[in-house]
This record gives structure tokens, C-alpha cells and sequence, in this order.
């Protein structure tokens, strides 16, 4: 099928000139934040102590390493360019589709939605992060009330001032440790995982026709991953830890490892800085 071709509009600065992102998720994304606590700040950009609580390798338990995510990862890279980023991250581990929901409506747009003095963004200073769907994924392959739903927060974060927003599909976890050999040689496996990300990119036309005035950007992790599969020498990677739970890319049968996090997050880097202010594209 057809695919969602990333579109800048008005209100889009340019990435070196965002300020803040806002990030709804799950263990991907998660930073350990929780909302009741104190804003972020420039001496602790995540709202807690950097690099957070993730879910990569180094804890005793699952969502305590102390290891950074891609969240992390970028926060980083922004510091070291001189243009910082404030990071307000509502996502949180296990989450699907009704925990999204939880993020959005309760935690967000009743408190730093409504743009108080102690949390104030802009239309065109901040962007919208958005990646969910691992966890829906396992249960099951008909989206496309999930992804209707996925839009109608989105609809809401519009309505609430958004202006700027970036999608993240889902990876191809059937080539994750979390598959079995048997289950990975199976033709159908990926099969939740693409349905999702062509639901998504049906979602994300739609939206766009009704908003054309937005910006709307659609990253893949589904490639990057694939591109470290297909040749992970390239990024420092062995053929072995590809499938290996407990290696160099996966920290255990489903959640990447940091080193893997800041591929995604160089890639990420990338990606945004190929759009410039003013509805212009490097790409």
C-alpha cells in the first residue's frame, strides 16, 4: 500500500529550533516521569534525574535501568549542539491503546495541555511524539479501531494547541528473541505488526487531509531495526546479537539494549533535521 509522505507546515521551526517534545508510549519511550511530579527543567531536562528509569539492560527489575533510551539518547546529542530540549514523557511501560488514552486525557490535557505559566509551550516551538503499538500488536491483527482511536487523541492534542506531530511506527518484533525459531519461520508472523504501520499510514493521510495546515511526520523504526538486521557490522553489532536476548542489541527477549536506543536515536536525529523551518525539506 501506499505510504504517509512526511509534510511540514507553518508552524513547523525547524528541529533545531524546537524546544520541547511531548512523548505519549510505552517501554520504548518511558523515562520513568510521573505527571503529579515537578516540570521539566534545564538542569533536569526528563523531569527526573537523567537519564531517567528506562527500559534497557543495567536493572534489577524491569523499568529501573538507569542506562538511557532514545529519549535520552537525543536529550543528549541536543545538549552537546547547544539547543536543549525540555522533555515532558507521559509514556509508560505495557501500555496499549487505553493506557494511551490515560496518558493523553488525564495526564496531559487537563495540566500542561491547558499551557499553565509553570509549563508553557507554543504551537511552534514544541512536537508531538507519538509511538505505541508493540503491546496491541500481541494481541491481535485488526487495527483499525486502534489506529481510529490513535487519531482521535491526536485530534484532541490538535484541539489543545498542537501543531507539530511525529509518528513512530512499530519495529518488526517477529525478528525480536521474543519469537521462537519456529514461530519466526512462519510467513504470517509479521503480519500485527505490518497491519499496524498500514493502518497507521492510513491514519496519518487522513489526519493530515483534515489539518493540512500541520505538521506531520512519520519515522520508521521498523527500518532502522531492519537495517541493523540486514548488516549489523555497520553499527557496531555482531551477526549474534541479532536474535540473541541478552546481547549487544536486545537487553532481554523484547526491550533493545541503550546501544541500540542511540542507533535509533542518531537515526531519529537525522530524520528530523532533514526538515527545515517553513515548510522546506533537505530530503
Amino acid at each position: 500500500m501506499s505510504r504517509f509522505i512526511s509534510t511540514v507546515g507553518n508552524y513547523w521551526p525547524g528541529y533545531d529550533v524546537v524546544k520541547k517534545l511531548i512523548i505519549f508510549g510505552d517501554s520504548y519511550s518511558s523515562v520513568g516521569y510521573d505527571p503529579d511530579w515537578p516540570a521539566p527543567t534545564s538542569d533536569e531536562p526528563l523531569g527526573v534525574p537523567f537519564p531517567g528509569f528506562t527500559w534497557t539492560e543495567g536493572g534489577e527489575d524491569m523499568g529501573d535501568s538507569t542506562n538511557p533510551n532514545w529519549v535520552g539518547h537525543l536529550v543528549t546529542t541536543r545538549r552537546k549542539n547547544n539547543k536543549p530540549l525540555l522533555v515532558y514523557d507521559y509514556a509508560v511501560g505495557g501500555h496499549t491503546l487505553s493506557g494511551l488514552r490515560k496518558q493523553v486525557e488525564l495526564w496531559f490535557l487537563p495540566t500542561v495541555g491547558k499551557k499553565p505559566d509553570w509549563a508553557p509551550w507554543g504551537a511552534d516551538d514544541t512536537l508531538f511524539v507519538m509511538w505505541i503499538g508493540i503491546n496491541d500488536c500481541a494481541y491481535g491483527s485488526e487495527h483499525a479501531s486502534n489506529i481510529r482511536r490513535l487519531f482521535g487523541l491526536q485530534e484532541a492534542l490538535y484541539e489543545s494547541g498542537a501543531r507539530n506531530f511525529l509518528l513512530i511506527d512499530v519495529p518488526p518484533i517477529h525478528h525480536s528473541p521474543a519469537f521462537s525459531y519456529a514461530l519466526r519461520s512462519d510467513p504470517g508472523v509479521g503480519n500485527p505488526y505490518d497491519k499496524w504501520n498500514d493502518e497507521l499510514h492510513k491514519g496519518a493521510e487522513a489526519f493530515h487531509t483534515k489539518h493540512p495546515e500541520i505538521t506531520l511526520l512519520m519515522y520508521s523504526s521498523w527500518e532502522i531495526f531492519n537495517k541493523v538486521n540486514r548488516d549489523p557490522e555497520a553499527f557496531g553489532f555482531s551477526e549474534e546479537d541479532i536474535k540473541k536476548r541478552g546481547g549487544a542489541i536486545w537487553h532481554d527477549h523484547l526491550h533493545p539494549t541503550s546501544k541500540m536506543h542511540a542507533v535509533i536515536a542518531d537515526d531519529l536525529d537525522a530524520f528530523l533535521k532533514k526538515y527545515e523551518g517553513n515548510g522546506t525539506s533537505n530530503s
